[in-house]
């Protein structure tokens, strides 16, 4: 067995972009923007998620705000044409468990030209359980990454039509990941139920970028930085050698995003966006123990995506906006380097959503966001295991604003 697949899917299942980069990047962190796919997301300021969206435009809102949003993951899997795996296997699919993704924001509103604010968020994360009679379990059995976001924020309005923003981000990963070899012929099983877990703080930063051509257009970039993480406490467990110390490093990939509004008519707004990643850094990598295990650094190679997404805002009156969006992302995921912990293909998205002023200081949001992707064919050929997944997910977002 190759423990440093392990590895690989930590690495694996940790690394995001942006919203639009596909893969197991997280696009949760404003149900606002969710209403329209996330689509201009970057240059429509509307609530103080915006310290995330595009710290530059944080000036656009004249008042401080605090805005409190969480989202609801309902995923489905379905495995069909499964050959080979352990004899007596199942393949049940629905691998994803009910998932609650909650973030929160302040922004001061616009001091004069400046604007400060906060943020914490999940920024990314994957989850899956196979059930215990899964026929590929020793190749994945149990996953859980998530990553958790602080990010302080600050803006400068350049003239009327520039504004520039910066905000350093702090993150912390914490990782599981287990697989059971049990029941596997010769030495293949010899080290059983087999689990890996660690956490690390990384360090990046946010910086965008804000223009107003005219009073109906606007225009933003947003530069997400690498993250780095050295997993220098990780812990391995074999159910039948004990306990060794496990290390590994990594670096996320950068991101650059474009994003763009027009104000079609007194009621109606067009969004747009783009988002490259810098997939391509995913090559290799190694886990060492302590005592040592002889694990060959895993290759595998991902290539760059860049996603799309468009979009529309309704106002219906003065109260109510009606939001729709669509996406496309590509998955970074080639073929060949899919796994029963990835089976990720290209991803279509829709969402609908509504905003409601409750009153002048006060109002709430709400989205809806089917995701499907196309078939994900795992051929896991040499590890004895084949099978074609397809996901499915509904996301529900609730979100509420109150300015001071």
């Amino acid at each position: 067995m190759k423990i440093n697949q392990l590895a690989l899917a930590i690495f694996s299942a940790s690394v995001a972009g942006s919203a639009l980069a596909g893969g197991f990047s997280l696009s949760e962190q404003s149900v606002s923007a969710m209403g329209t796919a996330n689509a201009g997301r970057a240059s429509n300021a509307q609530d103080a998620s915006v310290v995330f969206n595009n710290p530059a435009a944080m000036h656009q809102l004249k008042q401080a705000q605090f805005t409190q949003a969480v989202a609801f993951i309902d995923a489905q899997t379905k495995i069909k044409n499964a050959v080979g795996g352990l004899p007596g296997g199942t393949n049940e699919g629905d691998i994803v468990p009910h998932t609650f993704i909650p973030s929160g924001y302040f922004t001061s509103g616009d001091k004069g030209g400046w604007a400060w604010g906060v943020a914490a968020y999940g920024s990314f994360g994957l989850k899956t359980n196979h059930e215990d009679t899964y026929a590929a379990r020793y190749l994945g059995d149990k996953s859980s990454v998530k990553v958790t976001t602080i990010q302080p924020a600050v803006s400068y309005k350049l003239n009327d039509k520039v504004s520039v923003g910066f905000g350093p981000t702090i993150n912390k990963v914490e990782a599981y990941l287990s697989k059971n070899t049990t029941g596997l012929p010769g030495g293949a099983g010899a080290l059983g139920n087999v689990e890996v877990e660690g956490d690390d703080l990384g360090y990046g930063f946010n910086i965008g970028a804000h223009f107003s051509p005219s009073p109906s257009n606007q225009i933003a970039i947003v530069y997400r930085s690498k993250v780095k993480y050295k997993i220098d406490d990780g812990k391995f467990t074999s159910s039948t050698i004990g306990s060794r110390n496990a290390s590994t490093s990594l670096s996320t990939p950068e991101s650059v995003e474009l994003s763009a509004s027009h104000q079609v008519s007194s009621k109606l707004k067009a969004h747009a966006g783009a988002t490259w990643t810098r997939w391509s850094r995913l090559q290799d990598l190694l886990i060492t123990t302590s005592p040592a295990l002889p694990l060959p650094a895993e290759e595998f190679h991902w290539k760059d995506s860049v996603g799309y997404a468009v979009g529309v805002t309704y106002s219906h009156c003065e109260k109510i906006d009606l939001r729709a969006g669509l996406a496309y992302d590509n998955t970074p995921v080639a073929p060949a380097d899919r796994s029963v912990r990835l089976p990720s293909g290209d991803r279509r998205v829709a969402s609908l959503g509504v905003g409601y002023k409750i009153n002048p200081t006060q109002s709430i949001d709400a989205s809806y966001t089917y995701l499907d992707e196309e078939k994900a064919e795992v051929r896991q050929t040499a590890a004895g295991y084949n099978a074609d997944f397809h996901n499915r997910a509904s996301v529900y977002g609730l979100q509420f604003t109150q300015k001071f």
